[in-house]
């Protein structure tokens, strides 16, 4: 097939992600274009070539095109997309077997209209509900912004002649018909995210230490805060932040402020192929998201990368979450309830056999070769 990619996110630049691992298993056996916006911005503050190289043999393989060269906001990308498809020199004359619209709110769908494809629809976040909360938009046309965003959504839902999402809230909250719904989760690769002999405790000077740990962005709706008041009442307890996309910043000001900048390592960005040493030196893993519109049938990456490095996992609760493993990890929400329950665990330990049930758990359900094999049979359903 000729598969052509609308895609929200900037392939080259990104973090490996649920596009990236689609990418990867369906470029052995399809044409692929991706069509995206130019996340400029985001070299700024990650070094992409040094982070994530592995993935780039992944793109490599395919053909990447931005919608602009220009450096504008992706913002702004979006909403004039049909006016800069127009100029991309891939699209004249060429003939798609199928669209897959990677989250895009405007580019996929006018893509659709202009090249009369068939339409796949892969809703990966809540993004009208992320315009809603978005810091880089002015507070005042935040409102205007999420209604026009879910309009935009529902027309996609419409056009497409699948709707995948990453669980069946999404379904519920968008009035998906059932029909044309298939869930189609996040995964992993466990060839990668397996238990592993680390250095890093040793390299940090906290060996003797116990290590809470959250790997991944800094984004508005990451809530490390009950997280933070939890940490200064539990002794010989640090916390290991791996990542620093967003408000890293503010972050280790946060520390400071609460008189614990002495328990908490923010590393920074750390090569891709190197976040399961650090999740190998935590006792536990932590998915703390604040409890918003954005997060509530969010499954993150994390979630599924933690359990198959055979680790104790602490989630905000979080729908989507409980729909994905249920009573396979702990939640909590306030500082008090982090408290106890990381003093427990502290003293009592998680069973090693659950953990290994765990990672068992995610090679069945939630490996990325599979994913990749039901995104294939969807693309192909739709021709």
């Amino acid at each position: 097939m000729k598969i052509l990619i609308a895609s929200i996110i900037d392939v080259k630049k990104a973090a490996p992600n649920r596009l990236h691992h689609f990418i990867k298993y369906l470029s052995k056996n399809h044409d692929i274009t991706v069509i995206c916006l130019n996340d400029s911005w985001k070299a700024k503050q990650v070094n992409t070539e040094s982070q994530y190289k592995d993935f780039h043999e992944i793109i490599s393989n395919i053909r990447v095109r931005y919608i602009t060269e220009n450096p504008i906001s992706p913002i702004r990308q979006e909403i004039f997309s049909p006016i800069y498809i127009k100029n991309i020199k891939e699209l004249h004359g060429e003939k798609f077997d199928v669209i897959f619209n990677y989250n895009t709110l405007v580019l996929g769908y006018f893509l659709a209209k202009k090249l009369n494809v068939p339409l796949v629809y892969d809703i990966a976040d809540d993004l009208p509900a992320m315009i809603g909360d978005s810091p880089q938009i002015p507070a005042c046309f935040r409102g205007i912004g999420k209604w026009i965003g879910k309009i935009m959504v529902n027309r996609s839902i419409h056009q497409a002649a699948c709707v995948c999402a990453t669980s069946d809230i999404f379904r519920k909250d968008y009035s998906i018909p059932q029909d044309k719904f298939q869930i189609l989760p996040n995964g992993v690769d466990t060839s990668i995210f397996k238990k592993v002999t680390s250095s890093v405790r040793k390299d940090l000077g906290v060996e003797s230490d116990y290590i809470l740990g959250y790997v991944g962005v800094l984004r508005e709706w990451v809530d490390l805060t009950p997280v933070y008041q939890a940490l200064k009442k539990l002794d010989a307890t640090k916390l290991l932040v791996v990542g620093q996309e967003g408000l890293y910043q503010e972050n280790r000001e946060m520390v400071k402020n609460l008189g614990i900048a002495d328990k908490v390592i923010f590393t920074g960005n750390v090569p891709y192929a190197d976040v399961p040493k650090y999740i190998a030196a935590m006792d536990i893993c932590l998915i703390p998201f604040k409890d918003n519109d954005i997060s509530h049938n969010a499954v993150p990456l994390k979630l599924f990368e933690y359990m198959a490095c055979e680790k104790q996992v602490i989630s905000t609760n979080l729908e989507g979450v409980k729909e994905s493993v249920r009573d396979r990890i702990l939640y909590c929400d306030k500082s008090d309830e982090y408290y106890s329950t990381i003093l427990k665990l502290k003293k009592e330990g998680s069973p090693m056999n659950s953990l290994q049930d765990n990672r068992k758990y995610i090679e069945e359900h939630f490996e990325w070769r599979s994913m990749g094999m039901s995104v294939e049979r969807i693309l192909m359903g739709a021709v």
